[in-house]
C-alpha cells in the first residue's frame, strides 16, 4: 500500500460523516434560534441528503468514465462552499439551501474514496484497509457531534460549518498535491448517458442489491436513533449540547477501536459472520438502554457498546460492497451509497412519526426492527472471498 497516496483518502473519509452526524447536536439549538419545531429543523439533514443521494448515483460513474482526480477535487471544493454559506446563513431557509449545496459536494467524495481504496489495495488485505477507512468514518461520526457541541457552546453554531469548510479545503489540497492524473477506465462515447448504463449494469447484480438494502435499513435505524436520542436528552434531562455530543460521540470512540479489528476478522473469518456479530451488539445495547433507569453514565457505557457493534457491522458491509463487482467498482459503490444514505435522509422524517406521539421507546423498537431487516438482506448474499 502506498501510504502517502492513501492518507488524504483516509482523511477525506471523515468529512462526510462529520458534517452529517455533527449537525444532530445542533438541531435543538437551531430549532430554538428560529423558533421552529424539531421536525422542521430536521430538514437540515433531509435536504442535505437529497442532492447527496441523487448525485451519489452519478458521481462514481462520472469518475469511472472521465477523470477520478478532477471529480474528487470538485467534490471537496463544492463541499467547502456549502460550509461557508451555511455558516453565514441568516435564516432557516438560507441554511437549508446552503446545506443542499454542501450535500451536492459530498456526493462527489464518499463513493470515490471507497472505490479508490478498493483499487489501490491488494484484495488479501482489503478488509484491513477498509477497517482503517472505517476508522476515519468513525472519527467523523465521533468528532462531529463533539466538535459541533463544543463550538456551539463557546463560539456559536456557525463555527461548526466554518470548521467543515476549512477541513474540506485542507484535505482537498493534500489530495491534489499527492495524487496523479487518473487515466480513463472505461472506453465509450464519453457521454453522461454512459453513467446511466453503468448504474443499470451494477444494479443488475443481486448481491449489490442485497448489500445496498441492508445498508439502507441499518442507516435508517441508526440515524433515526441518534437524532431523537439527542432531542430526548435535551428535552427530558436538560443536557447542554456538549454533554449530548459526548454521548453521541461514544459511538465513535469505541468504533475507532473496533473498525480495524472487524476488518482483520473479516479477512480471516468472512465478512458476513462479522457483520452479524456487529448487528447483534447494536441490538443488545439498545435493548439494555430501554430497560434501565436513566443516568448519564449508563448512556455513556451503552453508547460505547452501540458504537462497537455499529463499527463492526459497517466495516463488513462496506467491504462487501467494495468487493461485489470489481470491474464496476465505482458505479457499484455509487449505487450502494445511494441506498445507504437514502436511509439517512428518511430517518429523521420517518421516525418522527413514532417519536412525537410515542416518545423515545418507539424509536428504540423501530431501530431494532431495522437492524433485523438489515441482517436478513445480508444473509441473502452469496459468500465472497475474504
Amino acid at each position: 500500500m502506498n501510504f502517502k497516496r492513501l492518507l488524504p483518502i483516509y482523511l477525506g473519509a471523515a468529512i462526510g460523516p462529520m458534517g452529517g452526524v455533527g449537525v444532530i447536536t445542533l438541531l435543538p439549538v437551531l430549532a430554538k434560534v428560529w423558533n421552529i419545531s424539531i421536525q422542521w429543523i430536521s430538514l437540515t439533514i433531509t435536504l442535505y441528503m437529497v442532492p447527496y443521494i441523487i448525485f451519489l448515483l452519478f458521481s462514481g460513474p462520472i469518475a469511472h468514465i472521465f477523470n477520478t482526480r478532477k471529480t474528487l477535487l470538485f467534490g471537496f471544493g463544492v463541499y467547502a462552499l456549502g460550509g461557508l454559506l451555511s455558516g453565514f446563513s441568516p435564516s432557516f431557509g438560507t441554511l437549508v439551501a446552503a446545506r443542499f449545496i454542501q450535500g451536492f459536494g459530498a456526493a462527489f467524495i464518499a463513493p470515490i474514496l471507497m472505490a479508490l481504496v478498493g483499487e489501490m489495495v491488494n484484495p488479501r488485505h482489503l478488509g484491513k484497509a477498509m477497517g482503517l477507512l472505517g476508522v476515519m468514518y468513525t472519527v467523523g461520526v465521533t468528532m462531529g457531534p463533539l466538535i459541533s457541541g463544543v463550538l456551539e457552546v463557546y463560539f456559536g453554531w456557525p463555527w461548526f460549518f466554518f470548521f467543515l469548510m476549512a477541513l474540506a479545503l485542507a484535505v482537498g489540497a493534500f489530495y491534489w498535491a499527492t495524487s496523479t492524473e487518473a487515466r480513463k477506465t472505461e472506453t465509450g462515447s464519453g457521454r453522461i448517458s454512459d453513467a446511466l448504463v453503468l448504474i443499470k449494469r451494477s444494479y443488475s447484480y443481486p448481491d449489490l442489491r442485497f448489500v445496498s438494502f441492508a445498508a439502507f435499513s441499518l442507516f435508517l435505524g441508526y440515524i433515526g436513533l441518534m437524532t431523537f436520542v439527542a432531542d430526548h436528552l435535551k428535552i427530558s434531562f436538560y443536557l447542554p449540547s456538549d454533554r449530548i455530543g459526548l454521548v453521541l460521540s461514544m459511538t465513535g470512540f469505541f468504533g475507532i477501536l473496533f473498525s480495524p479489528i472487524a476488518g482483520i476478522l473479516g479477512d480471516r473469518f468472512g465478512r458476513k459472520p462479522v457483520a452479524y456479530a456487529g448487528m447483534g451488539g447494536m441490538v443488545a445495547s439498545i435493548l439494555i438502554l430501554g430497560s434501565v433507569e436513566y443516568t448519564y453514565e449508563k448512556y455513556i457505557i451503552l453508547f460505547s457498546l452501540f458504537g462497537a457493534g455499529s463499527a463492526t457491522a459497517w466495516t463488513s458491509l462496506n467491504t462487501l460492497a467494495v468487493q461485489v463487482i470489481p470491474d464496476l467498482r465505482k458505479p457499484a459503490i455509487s449505487v450502494y451509497n445511494s441506498f445507504k444514505f437514502t436511509g439517512y435522509a428518511l430517518a429523521p422524517l420517518v421516525l418522527s412519526f413514532l417519536y412525537v406521539p410515542f416518545s423515545i421507546a418507539a424509536v428504540h423498537w423501530a431501530f431494532i426492527a431495522c437492524i433485523l431487516v438489515g441482517l436478513i438482506f445480508t444473509s441473502r448474499m452469496r459468500s465472497l472471498p475474504g
